[in-house]
This record gives structure tokens, C-alpha cells and sequence, in this order.
């Protein structure tokens, strides 16, 4: 399939960006304008309903976490103490906890039954306590539920589960039933037989006033009752809006008001609430607009930059091979006077030819690399080995070059998993470099150690170096420094990226630490050759 071109690919990705920063804002305005075109009268009600709902979850699950407490509390008496010492014990514990009318505990079986009830507050019409009959009848009533419960408890897990003493759903016959003991102490049925008001007001009133907050007003009330059990501020059963149930008490329910807020000021927050939306859809619109520019600018530097590419690629190709035919011509011509003269323009085209096989070879590579079909045959490999191959085959090419040559070959060093053409090619590369960016201090130093279980092979320079806002980009594909001799000195921006592309593809690192004026030093680390998933960093 042929190449899509490049300006085609910018137009497109502009046109949807373009769409997308001005269609999507509208759209997404219009639909809130269209769904803000509802009664006032609903909308208040959805207030009133999502408030309720969350303030009707943040109690009930307050109740729960209660109700568990008090669990945790009565099973620590059951365990602790034996049963003639435990009234004692679950009498303390209704003095401490209001809302708990009486503690009962039975046997497994549903045969006995013990209730420890807390003194009765003065009333007018004072509720009876339930008998030792009526605990028993509830469990027997309700034996699949009671089941469940041990069953559960034989898992490890404890639940309450809610049943009511009589026949009805009476608020004054509501018990929470839970297995207790099971450790040191036989399992027994436990439960709480509850006081709905006292509960009410003594343990849910403090959390009604929180979540009511200073914008809403909530109220307790028996169903069918003007009277507020508990209220967090004056306000009449007329005032209600809507209501819900209590979990634990069905014949209690939880109404909601909102405290002086009248549909005017509704209206004029829904106003404000537009503006603000609008405003953020205009800093949507600004920030898609400079992605746009940056999108734009990224574009044009990367033209550039393959620009820069081909010229530079053009120059290193147009060297060597002026020079292979320059020596060529020559030789055919037999203007060559002396035998070693001859031998010194062989091993010439040999080296550029050589030069010239890497450049296509980096570019047929960075090809493969762009089309996701670069391949690596990996063994075990003995980097003092790869070293001493790429050494010999560039040994003269370094001393025509004046270089000195220091070779640091730690030995033994582990094998490690890797492709050795494949290593031997960042090696060259990263030599090739540092023969490209030496200026008059002409010291090659090439090393091999061990790291980690693993190995690593560095070259250290002593050329010109680079800035440390460069050094984390010169891997990037095609970047060279835009500036100073780094620039001045042609090459086709592909070596080192190719290095970083064959260490991630053995889970390794290459690593730089340069200084400008003072040369580089390169680090191509690999990872132990038993783990080689695992990235090798400096030490």
C-alpha cells in the first residue's frame, strides 16, 4: 500500500482537532441547556431527593457501624466471662451504650433464653420488656434466618440481621440478632432489642445535625405524627418535601427541607452555575487552540529535521564514496608509484567502504525498527569477546586517526542473554561517535566489568562533550545538537537512537555522563543473563 503523504496526515489531524475544539463544547452546552429546561418545581425535587439519599446512606451506614460496635462489645462479654458472671457484665454495657432497651442470649438450639434489660426511663406509658417467650418465639419464627447466621459464622463472617419480636413490624419489637462466642466460649444467639427514640435521638442526632449541614434541614418523625422525634431546626411536618425510611425502624422516616432558599436564588445559582461552565468552555477552547499550535510547530520541526536528515545522510554518504572512487581511479590508472602506497589506498576503500556499509545499515535498521520488523537472535554472549572483535576490526582505523587506545577488559565477566551482532553494532556506533567529536585530545578508553550479576561495556572520550539539556534527547530519532561543533560535524542522527532501541529490546540501559570540554562516557549495561526482563542501572 502506497505511503500516505505527510501533509495529508497534518491536514486531517488539524480538521479533527479544529472539530473537536468547537463541536464538542457546543454540543455538550446545548445538551446541559436542554436538560436544564425542566419545571423548577422538579428540579427542586431532585435536590431534595439526591440529598435524601445521601444523607439516608450516611445513616443507615452510621446506624451499621453502631450496631456492629455494640456487636463487637457483646461478643467480648460472651467470650470473656462465663455465663453466671455475664449479666453483671451485659448491665455495664446497656449504662453505656443509650438506645438499647435489652440484651438477650440463647442457646443454639432456640431452647433458653436470657434477657438483661437496662432500667426503664420514666414515661407516661411505659413499653413492657419482652419477655423470655416472646425472644424465643421471634428466633424460633425466624429458625432460617438464625441458621444462616451460624453458617455464616462457621466461614468466619458475622452478621447482624434485623427481625421484630411480634408479629408486626412494630418499631418497639425491633431486635438485631447475631451470633456470638464461637472461641473460647460456646456459640450463642445474641441480640439487642432497641429503643427507636432513644436511639434516635441519643445516637443518630449528632449525625443528622452534620449532614445536614447549614443548607438543608432534616426531621425524624413516627409516620402518621405531626411530632418531630428529633429535628436540627424549627420547622413543621407541613414544611417536608419528601421523605424516606430509616432501615432499622420501617415505621420511621427521615424528611428534608432546604433552610431559606427560595426558587429565586435557585434560578440565580443555576445562572452563576452557566457562567462558570461557559468560562471553562472558553478554556477549553484556548487550551485546544494551543495544542493545536504545538501540534502545528511539532510538525513543522519535524520536517526540518528530515530535512537535515536527508542533507546530512546526502554528505556522509557523497564522503566515503568520492573517496572510494577518488582511490579507485587511481589505482586503475596505475599512478601508483609504490607497493605500500597501493596497500595504504586499499586499506582506504576498505574503511570507507566499511563506514559506508554502517551508515546503510543504521538506516536499513531504523527502517526495521520504524516498521515494527526488527529481529534479534539472542544467546549467550561473552562481552570481553564482542569487544576484542569490534577492536580488531577497528583497531587501524582508530590509529590512523591518531587516537591512543586504552582497552580495560575485566575478566572474568558473566555471559549475558543478547544479540551479539546486535551489541557489537551500539558499540560501533557509540566509537564512531566518539572518534567524530574529538577535537586535539585524541584518548579512547574502552572497558568491560561485571554489575549486578549482569555486565556492561563503556567508551570514554575526552572530545568536546555534551550540554546536560542535550543529554536526555540525543536518543530521541534524528535529533543533533543545533548548536556549536557538535552541529558543525555532519552525521545522520540515527546512531544513538539505534543504541537506545537495542538496549530496550535486551532490557538494558545505556547511560551518558558528559561534561562539556571534557569528554563522554557511554554505558551499555545488560541485565543477568537468568533475568533478563530485569533493566541493569549503574551503580
Amino acid at each position: 500500500m502506497p505511503a500516505r503523504p505527510r501533509h495529508i496526515g497534518i491536514t486531517t489531524r488539524l480538521g479533527t482537532a479544529l472539530a473537536l475544539l468547537i463541536l464538542l463544547p457546543a454540543i455538550f452546552y446545548s445538551a446541559y441547556e436542554l436538560t436544564s429546561l425542566t419545571r423548577s418545581e422538579e428540579m427542586l425535587a431532585e435536590i431534595y431527593r439526591q440529598q435524601l439519599d445521601v444523607v439516608l446512606f450516611s445513616l443507615n451506614q452510621y446506624a451499621w457501624d453502631i450496631a456492629n460496635n455494640w456487636a463487637n462489645s457483646l461478643n467480648a462479654v460472651v467470650e470473656d466471662h462465663p455465663k453466671e458472671e455475664a449479666s453483671a457484665s451485659i448491665s455495664s454495657f446497656l449504662k453505656e451504650n443509650g438506645g438499647i432497651r435489652c440484651v438477650f442470649l440463647a442457646d443454639s438450639l432456640q431452647q433458653k433464653a436470657r434477657v438483661v434489660c437496662a432500667p426503664a426511663p420514666a414515661s407516661p406509658s411505659p413499653v413492657s420488656p419482652p419477655s423470655t417467650d416472646s425472644v424465643l418465639a421471634c428466633l424460633r419464627r425466624n429458625s432460617r434466618q438464625v441458621e444462616r447466621l451460624f453458617d455464616l459464622k462457621s466461614t468466619g463472617y458475622r452478621k447482624l440481621s434485623p427481625m421484630f419480636l411480634g408479629d408486626s413490624t412494630d418499631a418497639n419489637s425491633t431486635v438485631l440478632v447475631f451470633v456470638a462466642g464461637g472461641i473460647r466460649q460456646p456459640s450463642v444467639v445474641a441480640g439487642f432489642v432497641i429503643d427507636p427514640e432513644r436511639f434516635v435521638r441519643e445516637v443518630l442526632g449528632k449525625k443528622l445535625s452534620e449532614v445536614a449541614g447549614y443548607d438543608f434541614l432534616l426531621g425524624v418523625n413516627r409516620k402518621g405524627s405531626d411530632t418531630f422525634i428529633f429535628a436540627t431546626g424549627d420547622m413543621s411536618t407541613a414544611d417536608i418535601r419528601q421523605t424516606k425510611q430509616l432501615w432499622l425502624f420501617p415505621d420511621y422516616v427521615v424528611g428534608i427541607r432546604l433552610k431559606g432558599q427560595t426558587i429565586e436564588e435557585i434560578a440565580r445559582g443555576r445562572f452563576y452555575h452557566n457562567m462558570l461552565l461557559i468560562v471553562l468552555l472558553d478554556l477549553i477552547l484556548v487550551a485546544g487552540a494551543w495544542f493545536v499550535f504545538r501540534t502545528v510547530k511539532k510538525e513543522v520541526e519535524l520536517a526540518q529535521i528530515k530535512s537535515d536528515f536527508v542533507s546530512n545522510v546526502s554528505h556522509e554518504l557523497k564522503t566515503p564514496l568520492s573517496l572510494i572512487r577518488m582511490f579507485g581511479e587511481t589505482l586503475q590508472m596505475k599512478r601508483v608509484p609504490t607497493e605500500e602506497k597501493k596497500q595504504e589506498y586499499y586499506d582506504t576503500i576498505v574503511q570507507e567502504s566499511e563506514r559506508l556499509t554502517r551508515l546503510v545499515n543504521n538506516i536499513l535498521n531504523f527502517s526495521r525498527i520504524e516498521a515494527g520488523r526488527k529481529e534479534y537472535h539472542f544467546t549467550g554472549v561473552d562481552l570481553n569477546a564482542v569487544t576484542g572483535g569490534v577492536l580488531k576490526s577497528y583497531e587501524s582505523h582508530l590509529l590512523q586517526q591518531g587516537f591512543v587506545l586504552s582497552v580495560e577488559l575485566d575478566d572474568p565477566i558473566p555471559a549475558v542473554h543478547a544479540d551479539a551482532e546486535a551489541v557489537s553494532e551500539s558499540l560501533l556506533n557509540i566509537i564512531d561517535n566518539a572518534i567524530k567529536y574529538s577535537r586535539t585530545d585524541k584518548r579512547l578508553r574502552i572497558a568491560t566489568g561485571a554489575l549486578h550479576g549482569g555486565a556492561y561495556v563503556e567508551v570514554e572520550d575526552h572530545g568536546i562533550g555534551i550540554e546536560p539539556h542535550h543529554q536526555k534527547k540525543i536518543f530521541e530519532k534524528f535529533y543533533r545538537v543545533s548548536s556549536g561543533l557538535v552541529h558543525n560535524t555532519k552525521g545522520s542522527g540515527l546512531g544513538l537512537t539505534l543504541v537506545q532501541h537495542i538496549m530496550d529490546a535486551h532490557h538494558g540501559t545505556v547511560t551518558v555522563k558528559s561534561e562539556p570540554g571534557k569528554g563522554s562516557t557511554f554505558r551499555l549495561a545488560f541485565p543477568p543473563p537468568d533475568k533478563p526482563n530485569v533493566t541493569t542501572e549503574e551503580p
